[in-house]
């Protein structure tokens, strides 16, 4: 399907859809995941009116080339590009982010992050859950359990209900997973041992395109130059829309009092074909299906994924690829009241830039991830909603401080590294153009007020109002604590 227009396609769901699915199906969501703040929906709590939004670059973008450049430093170092002076003096960027270099006075910059681990699946649970305690290593095969810490997004929407039926948190387009169509899902995203009832709302919205990058713009992860030579690399070819949420047009006449109707019938159904289930897993799955039907029905709802297609100057203005579908779809989810929400530019490694490294962001990744933070925070501002509206931008870990060697056939990049990466800060009351922490003089490690991402999760927790001492309990009624790290309080100083 086209996706030249001025909206994106989005699919039809049929009546006897609604019957079958018991209404869970029609938001991409598991009996479980439907709603995950349930055993917090009836406290009651005096919170400011924040929110964050958590844009993940899976793969780890490098800090040289981002928000933390060396300009001084020797070749090996400093890479092929030049450093660039932003709206803040002396804050310097990467020459290919001209345009978050424009919106510096917003940003506030953490530079001086780290943790233990060089893996990508180990940093991924590491930075998503703000939880440290993670083998360096973690094999191929772990797949998310509830021996798992849980998420940041899970953990705020156990805390944050979201406005009238929605769920306090999502993540969209898609989980950060691992390797190419596994389809594997990282661990450290999800409710981990908080249970699967405490999942974040899924927005499956991207398509299953193989490509990396800002799709329908794919670049292929053949490490052999030949392939961009001879023109072999990959262009996005996978069947549907590039990018849509799930739709949720109802058909005509299917309101709410239908969809009880439907409910009660399918409940009778299911009695007769299976032994009844008795205790909190059937209280759980009928207060997962009462609130689905709600939000089916919702026009606040439906109004946030029907809608988030606009204009073709507000498409123009974010970029029309998955970077900037994503981001405007997180904008309309903030707008119906989603308090947190994580949201991946690229799929699994599309940051994992070992080689070619200097040709692809500058080609491929750059630019199209400026274009849509920046105009992101921009609308955000024009709207109202960045003072109360936290944004946090970051990897798993940040690259090697010195670029790797060029071998036969290949051009340089950089490798992991979790001992040092900047993160962005942008919105919730930080201080625009705010610089706290710094690296050494090559990039490789802290040099001053060293942070870990536990302090950044405690930074976000503390944005949406959460208290200090607040517990949540496994699946076992064990209790543990929220924070394992301290609030980055220099961020609004």
């Amino acid at each position: 399907m086209s996706t030249t227009g001025s909206s994106l396609p989005h699919p039809r769901i049929a009546r006897r859809e609604i019957i079958q699915s018991g209404a869970i199906g029609l938001l991409g969501l598991t009996t479980q995941n439907v709603i995950s703040s349930r055993a917090v929906a009836d406290m009651e709590m005096t919170l400011p009116a924040k929110k964050v939004v958590y844009i993940f670059l899976p793969g780890g973008p490098p800090q040289h080339e981002t928000f933390d450049p060396k300009p001084m430093a020797t070749a090996e170092v400093r890479g092929e590009f030049n450093a660039i002076e932003t709206a803040v003096p002396g804050m310097l960027f990467c020459e290919h982010l001209p345009l978050l270099a424009q919106q510096a006075d917003k940003i506030a910059l953490l530079r001086s992050v780290h943790h233990h681990s060089n893996d990508h699946i180990a940093g991924t649970t590491i930075m998503t859950s703000g939880d440290t305690r993670v083998p360096a290593l973690t094999p191929e095969t772990k797949e998310p359990d509830t021996s798992d810490a849980p998420g940041i997004v899970s953990l705020a929407g156990y805390f944050r209900p979201g406005a009238e039926q929605l769920p306090g948190s999502a993540v969209l387009p898609e989980y950060v997973g691992r390797g190419s169509g596994t389809g594997q899902t990282v661990p450290g995203q999800q409710g981990g041992r908080m249970g699967r009832q405490h999942d974040p709302w899924l927005v499956q919205a991207a398509s299953r395109c193989l490509g990396w990058g800002p799709c329908p713009n794919c670049f292929d992860d053949g490490d052999d130059d030949a392939a961009f030579a001879f023109g072999l690399q990959h262009n996005h070819t996978a069947p549907g829309p590039v990018f849509a949420a799930t739709s949720l047009n109802v058909p005509q006449g299917a309101d709410r009092i239908r969809l009880d109707h439907r409910l009660s019938l399918l409940h009778s159904l299911e009695r007769r074909r299976f032994q009844p289930v008795v205790g909190p897993d059937a209280q759980a799955h009928d207060s997962f299906q009462a609130r689905a039907a709600s939000m089916v029905t919702s026009s606040r709802v439906q109004k946030a994924l029907n809608g988030f297609t606009e204009q073709d100057d507000v498409q123009d203005q974010y970029g029309r690829n998955k970077f900037g579908w994503s981001l405007l779809l997180t904008r309309h989810l903030l707008e119906a009241g989603v308090n947190m929400i994580q949201v991946s530019l690229g799929r699994n490694g599309t940051w994992d830039l070992h080689r070619r490294a200097f040709p692809l962001l500058k080609e491929s990744l750059l630019p199209p991830m400026d274009l849509a933070v920046s105009s992101f925070l921009e609308d955000l501002q024009q709207r109202g909603l960045l003072d109360e509206t936290l944004v946090v931008m970051c990897g798993e870990f940040g690259r090697t401080p010195r670029v790797s060697s060029p071998q036969p056939g290949r051009r340089p990049g950089r490798d992991h590294w979790g001992a040092l990466q900047t993160i962005l800060f942008a919105g919730g009351g930080v201080t625009g153009g705010n610089i706290v922490g710094s690296s050494d003089r090559i990039g490789g490690y802290p040099h001053e007020c060293p942070k870990t991402p536990g302090d950044v999760a405690a930074t976000i927790f503390d944005a949406l109002g959460i208290p200090q001492d607040s517990t949540y309990h496994d699946i076992t009624g064990r209790p543990h604590p929220v924070y394992l790290g301290s609030p980055v309080t220099e961020l609004y100083m």
